[in-house]
This record gives structure tokens, C-alpha cells and sequence, in this order.
């Protein structure tokens, strides 16, 4: 009788198991073994590591993979070859990203540089603390092959702010919390904003997969704005969403419209959330323009003195604590 598999690194501990489970499918390929027989082998991940499954030919004519990445319901038997468990599959099911409970369940910390985790961390607790429809969205959102894996590494500028690999995922976090409490205070009545304005902060970069990547600018990154990419991305998501609550999509596109518009043409918003958004976004790229007191009175000396008005790099300083208490 199949049972439940648990987490990958869990499965070690379940050798003889034949049971169901869900994991990332990441890698599919051709393999030998050692008797000479060929059959498929597959590699699968979620949060907690990643395991190799292989399908012999009699099950292959049964099974089809989706293309990579892409979350899957596997039926196999657990053994442990070499001190390692792997997965004799025998099934293999495509999922939709809203079947899954929990997109961050499935995403591969190992693939998330250090500097970056806390961030992946704070998407856990944001996917697990939203309400329904909205957590579906976003559970879709993170498991769409073309966002979810490259938004653990893409860095959020070339040279600007949070430019290191993982920067995106730094910047797309670190202002959460701010966001749903300052919606709380000036909105204190409409339950859904709070969690709107933490969508929209989290996901207003998304298009600089497309336009600044992880470790170079994709071809013609320069051509459309990240901003019409994001919406490009989020499209298919968006009408998921749409038919399941019209009003929390169509705040959704009002929010990424507003953004997509150049910043000497916005007008006032309809809805402050997306305001709320772009004043944090300004925020966090400040934290890292080292512009202090210092910079400020050095620049007067300097200008005073008709010399230019470079200084010398310093560490880059946290944001302070008044940026984080909402007020």
C-alpha cells in the first residue's frame, strides 16, 4: 500500500517505503546502470535536498515529464544505494502550482546563496500567512519554471542597489512587514490591502529576470522596461486569480499598471497600496546609497572648496530602525 513520502531529507530514513510524494522535477536524462540496462533518470528537490529517481522500461511507457522545472506527484519505492536513498519511481503526475500547498516547501535552499536565505525565509512566512485566493496566486506565481528557481538568484540592479546574486530576493523582502503596517494605519478598515501591498512590493521587480539576471543582462534586457515585463510574467497568474476573485486581480494589475507607468507621469493612484509600494521600493534602494549625514556635509565642504565631491566607500549601514517600525 503507497504511502506518504515525506521531505527528501526525510527519505533516508524510509528505505523499503513505497509511498507518494512531491517534489521540484528539475533534470531529466538518459542513465546505464550497472547491469547495462537504460533507463530514465530524474533529479528532484524541494526545500530540504535533492534526491535522484530512476524509471526502468517498465514503467517508462506510462510516464511523461513535463519540461524542468516543474512540480510533480511521484510514486516509487525508496532504497538507499551507497549510503544515499533514491527512488525506483514507477509514477510520475504533473502538477499545477495552486495544487501545491506550499511552493516554498519545494524550492531548493541549497540553490539560495547565504547572503539571500533570510529573504527565502521571509517568503516562506508571507506564502504561509496569506488568505486564500491570494496564496494560491502566489503558490502559482513561485512554481512558474521561469520565475521561481531564477527569483532565488537574479540580483535586483547591475550596480546599484542589492547587486550581488540574491539581491532581488533581498530587496523583494526586506520591506514586508513595513508594507502591511503602514496599509494597516492609513487604511485601517479593508482587511485585504495589507496582504495586497505585500504582494505588490514582493513581486513589482519580477521583471528583472528578464532585464538584469543573475550574473549578466539577458539579450535585449535593455529594450523593454522591467516593469512591462512584470506584467508579462504575471499575466497567466493574474487571470488564475482573476476567475477565482475579480476585485483582488484587478487591484493587482491597478498596482503594476501604476508602476509600469513612467515615474514624471504618475498621477495620484486609485488605490494607495500601489503608492505605499513605490514610496517603499524608494526605500530600500536608499539603504544602500550610503547618503548621511557625513556625505551630506562633506559634499557642502567639498563644493565650497571647488573640489569634487567624492568620498571614500564606507561599509553599507542597515536601515534604520524608525524605517522599520512604520512610522
Amino acid at each position: 500500500m503507497s504511502e506518504a513520502l515525506g521531505s527528501i531529507v526525510s527519505l533516508s530514513g524510509q528505505a523499503g517505503v513505497t509511498g507518494t510524494g512531491l517534489y521540484l522535477l528539475t533534470g531529466v536524462g538518459d542513465h546505464v546502470g550497472h547491469s547495462g540496462q537504460s533507463c530514465l533518470q530524474l533529479t528532484l528537490e524541494d526545500a530540504t535536498g535533492r534526491i535522484i529517481g530512476f524509471v526502468w522500461p517498465e514503467s517508462r511507457p506510462h510516464l511523461v515529464c513535463p519540461a524542468t522545472p516543474a512540480p510533480v506527484a511521484v510514486t516509487g519505492l525508496v532504497q538507499i544505494f551507497q549510503n544515499h536513498a533514491q527512488l525506483k519511481v514507477r509514477t510520475l503526475a504533473s502538477l499545477e502550482g495552486a495544487q501545491v500547498s506550499s511552493a516554498t516547501a519545494l524550492l531548493p535552499r541549497r540553490r539560495c546563496p547565504d547572503i539571500a536565505l533570510p529573504g527565502l525565509e521571509r517568503l516562506r512566512q508571507l506564502e504561509q500567512g496569506l488568505p486564500d485566493p491570494l496564496s494560491g496566486f502566489l503558490c502559482s506565481v513561485l512554481l512558474d519554471p521561469a520565475i521561481g528557481l531564477p527569483f532565488l538568484r537574479c540580483r535586483a540592479s547591475v550596480n546599484h542597489h542589492h547587486a550581488e546574486v540574491g539581491g532581488l530576493l533581498m530587496h523583494s523582502t526586506e520591506m514586508l512587514d513595513l508594507a502591511a503596517e503602514l496599509t494597516r494605519r492609513i487604511i485601517p478598515h479593508d482587511a485585504w490591502s495589507p496582504s495586497l501591498a505585500q504582494l505588490g512590493y514582493l513581486l513589482h521587480d519580477l521583471g528583472k529576470l528578464r532585464t538584469v539576471g543573475e550574473l549578466r543582462r539577458p539579450h535585449y534586457a535593455g529594450v523593454v522596461p522591467h516593469e512591462f515585463a512584470t506584467i508579462e510574467l504575471l499575466a497567466p497568474h493574474l487571470r488564475w486569480l482573476e476567475q477565482r476573485d475579480l476585485a483582488l486581480a484587478t487591484a493587482l494589475r491597478h498596482l503594476f499598471s501604476y508602476l509600469a507607468a513612467p515615474g514624471k507621469t504618475r498621477t495620484i493612484p486609485s488605490h494607495v497600496v500601489a503608492e505605499i509600494v513605490e514610496k517603499l521600493d524608494q526605500l530600500s534602494a536608499a539603504s544602500h546609497n550610503q547618503r548621511d549625514l557625513d556625505h551630506l556635509l562633506e559634499g557642502h565642504r567639498r563644493a565650497h572648496a571647488g573640489q569634487p565631491s567624492h568620498r571614500r566607500p564606507a561599509p553599507v549601514a542597515p536601515l534604520h530602525p524608525s524605517l522599520r517600525a512604520a512610522g
